[in-house]
């Protein structure tokens, strides 16, 4: 029987929670957190539009538990539940993939943690989204920055999550915005072939064709419209729970696909 994204993702939270330390009344059921967390994401309302109902956790509710779970790295152990299911074959397990890293940026009008002038929108207000994907679109990792951190200087923390995702890796791709000598020197120290296109060189490389699953994963998690542009989450624990959680989403609805 097919078990729905937000149910899989439930039943990972309530195996790795330390419900422990729980006091006072019954808490919410987990299923309903994450099921108001899909909406909020994919809807884009405020946080005070969502008041608790039959079936839905309040605003209030699901911003504590993401600044729990934020706490506890539970999202990152989740992330990295549904990577090993992903990958449970033998065949699959045993596979050397390539890996994609790219960018995105969006608005932040509002301000807040993580947040600089855009220079690709006239120096508005923005928050950069780093990801890091398989060749297959799947999400490693995420990273948020202020819109005028450098490309280079996020590298390293992708190259990280994508070597404790636990995959085994033959080659990562990326534009020129992460050519420098210290990141080749990176990947080749892991026995990773860097395939970094450089500043300056001419297009026809091949790189774009591979790229473009790097950019449909980007398109997913800005499908959101909770994370299209930056509103009242001022935090950086949120927005990076959030971000974090849109990838889980996309991991698990492969999941569920199959």
């Amino acid at each position: 029987m097919r078990v729905s994204a937000v149910c899989l993702i439930s039943e990972i939270i309530e195996r790795l929670e330390d419900r422990s330390a729980d006091r006072g009344r019954p808490r919410l059921p987990v299923e309903d957190v994450v099921a108001t967390l899909q909406f909020f994401l994919r809807e884009g309302v405020q946080w005070r539009a969502l008041p608790a109902s039959q079936g839905r956790a309040s605003g209030s509710t699901v911003r504590r538990r993401l600044r729990n779970w934020h706490d506890t790295a539970l999202l990152t152990r989740v992330h990295a539940v549904l990577l090993r299911m992903v990958r449970r074959d033998p065949e699959t397990a045993a596979w050397e993939w390539d890996v994609i890293v790219d960018s995105c940026s969006v608005r932040a009008k509002h301000g807040g943690d993580l947040t600089g002038p855009n220079p690709t929108d006239r120096g508005k207000p923005g928050t950069k989204y780093h990801l890091v994907v398989t060749d297959d679109g799947l999400p490693l990792g995420a990273v948020t920055s202020a819109a005028n951190v450098h490309d280079t200087r996020m590298f390293p923390e992708l190259l990280r999550l994508a070597l404790v995702a636990g995959i085994r890796i033959a080659r990562l791709l990326a534009d020129p915005g992460y050519d420098s000598a210290d990141n080749r020197w990176l990947c080749l120290r892991e026995g990773i072939q860097p395939r970094i296109r450089k500043i300056g060189s001419d297009h026809g490389s091949g790189l774009g064709v591979r790229r473009s699953k790097v950019e449909n994963a980007n398109a997913w998690i800005l499908s959101n419209k909770r994370l299209d542009r930056r509103h009242d989450d001022r935090l950086a624990e949120i927005i990076q729970s959030l971000l974090a959680t849109a990838c889980i989403f996309v991991i698990a609805n492969r999941i569920a696909d199959f």
